[in-house]
């Protein structure tokens, strides 16, 4: 171990569709908590706020669950509901000898490729100088934190693993400026670092993050500018077995048209989701540029199987505007 010259709220890379992460199937907790989402809460032994709080140890009850979501093959890091770290393959082979002495590497049932769940086993205590930092309590004093917005460090004591928990914040998983190199030095993709220490005598690590990422914001946002559109009628007022099955599978095939293997490839747009309207499905997708995607849509559009007549509306603008241009595609199908 030794004394970094940088510390990092390590997250995965938000905001940005080429970027999605997993979602855990339900299921029954290996821990005796409520459900198996509770056993990935790292610091779940913390909330009765204590500050000598342990991790709880996973690697000899764990039974591979199975994960879901449309995570590209170039992501490695794509996390599990939204926060609990997840690594590729690559990944951990690259940050095999960080990662292992500091947690469990847990293995995840995808369909996706090789990922991993880590758990942070690593607990760093006594080195935040809580009187100089700036930080909410969940309960009077001695607690942990709620939330810290500049972390003041005794740097005398601060000899750190490359990726561990302060006890005084044990929701932040924390890497080293060694942890940062590795990962831009290998070109791994989908982690997000935001840098807590050190910064100005009391600046806010979260706003002083957000100023360096307004750039990176606004192209972000360019990727979901325009909407698509598909409207799928149902034969009656409600979705029969066969509908509810054969939109299951349209999910799947419209899935399957937005694959992308590398990130030189060119973006097209992601599926957000549906909506039953009325006696109606109704299919989102979010785009750059909704004349473009309906191109490389079209003969799907035109040739996929659903016994009522197909819309398919383009929006120039993002799914909230209510006052987007739209235009109906003409499509030339058969029943």
């Amino acid at each position: 171990m030794r004394i970094p010259k940088e510390l990092f709220n390590l997250q995965r890379v938000v905001d940005n569709p080429l970027f999605e992460g997993f979602a855990l199937e339900k299921g029954p907790s290996v821990l005796g908590r409520e459900d198996i989402d509770e056993d990935l809460i790292n610091d779940f032994d913390a909330k009765n706020h204590e500050l000598d709080w342990k991790p709880a140890l996973l690697v000899n009850v764990w039974k591979c669950p199975k994960v879901l979501g449309r995570v590209r093959p170039f992501n490695d890091f794509p996390c599990l509901n939204m926060t609990e770290p997840t690594f590729s393959k690559r990944a951990c082979k690259i940050l095999k000898d960080f990662l292992e002495p500091n947690g469990e590497l847990l293995p995840l049932q995808s369909d996706i490729g090789e990922y991993y769940f880590y758990n942070i086993t690593s607990v760093v205590r006594d080195a935040l100088d809580m009187k100089e930092s700036v930080y909410q309590l969940w309960r009077e004093a001695p607690s942990t934190a709620l939330e810290i917005d500049y972390f003041s460090l005794y740097e005398e004591r601060l000899k750190v693993p490359p990726i561990f928990r302060f006890a005084e914040y044990p929701q932040g998983a924390i890497v080293t400026d060694e942890f940062v190199k590795r990962v831009r030095d290998y070109g791994l993709n989908g982690f997000e670092f935001q840098k807590i220490w050190p910064l100005p005598r009391g600046e806010n690590w979260r706003m002083q993050h957000k100023k360096t990422m307004k750039a990176v914001e606004t192209d972000q946002k360019e990727l979901k500018q325009n909407t698509l559109v598909i409207i799928l009628p149902f034969a009656g007022k409600k979705p029969d077995a066969a509908e509810k099955k054969q939109f299951k599978k349209l999910e799947d095939e419209l899935d399957a048209q937005f694959v992308v293997q590398s990130l030189n490839q060119t973006y097209f747009g992601s599926y957000e989701g549906h909506d039953l309207v009325g006696s109606e499905y109704r299919m989102f997708l979010s785009c750059p540029d909704v004349d473009s995607l309906v191109r490389k849509l079209l003969p799907w559009l035109e040739g996929f199987e659903w016994s009522t007549k197909v819309h398919v509306m383009k929006r120039y603008s993002n799914l909230h505007d209510k006052d987007a241009e739209e235009k109906l595609v003409e499509l030339k199908r058969k029943l």
